[in-house]
């Protein structure tokens, strides 16, 4: 075989030999970056207590895994408010997602303006102060850690805060699990503030591991 061709049958090999590699280290990246608690019925609930006009209301909200594959559906209930002549009626919403695990990116949803953007209720756990924070509320960034009382523990975690022009919201997400612990949004419509604070009471996620 003359030169050429075994430079030619070198050069094919080598690339694919990095193809295989650069597949193989998309697929190990791919799964080590999905969080290890996910599975099928895995669910987090969070206590929604809403106060306003010196009136408070106990709603619940949940989200929940119906399916685990290549990318995960979830079901989402969920309470908020419509404020309408200066009077506030507290509404359902529920939503069913499809979401790249790895990415959280929304694949699919019954409310397709979600679609491309990210899930909010955990985020990866290689953060810190400082970190880039992409979800569905925008990008942001992590402002500072703290411990909070929840599920019946003392939980560290880090904070990411948004401000918009009529509402404010702090997430705090759980250092080890990526699990959004507690919520608090404030929100002000019609001359009336609406404060809703959502913290986790229920979930089977082993936060401990």
């Amino acid at each position: 075989m003359s030169r050429k061709k075994l430079l030619l049958v070198f050069f094919l090999f080598l690339s694919v030999l990095l193809l295989i590699c650069s597949i193989y280290y998309y697929a190990l990246l791919h799964q080590t970056t999905r969080q290890h608690w996910l599975a099928t019925g895995t669910y987090v609930t969070y206590e929604q207590f809403l106060v306003w006009n010196n009136q408070n209301e106990t709603q619940y909200m949940t989200w929940n895994v119906t399916r685990l594959g290549d990318s995960a559906d979830l079901y989402l209930v969920s309470h908020g408010v419509n404020v309408t002549n200066r009077s506030v009626a507290i509404v359902t919403g529920e939503a069913n997602w499809t979401i790249d695990t790895s990415t959280r990116e929304v694949l699919s949803s019954s409310d397709s303006n979600y679609v491309g953007k990210k899930w909010p209720f955990w985020l990866q756990t290689d953060l810190r102060i400082g970190s880039s924070v992409d979800t569905w509320y925008g990008v942001n960034t992590v402002s500072r850690s703290e411990t909070i009382n929840v599920l019946g523990q003392q939980r560290d975690c880090w904070i990411v805060d948004y401000d918009w022009a009529t509402s404010t919201m702090r997430r705090w997400y759980d250092k080890s699990s990526g699990v959004c612990l507690k919520i608090h949004v404030v929100l002000h419509q019609q001359n009336i503030t609406i404060t809703t604070t959502e913290t986790a009471v229920s979930t089977n996620i082993d936060l401990k591991q």
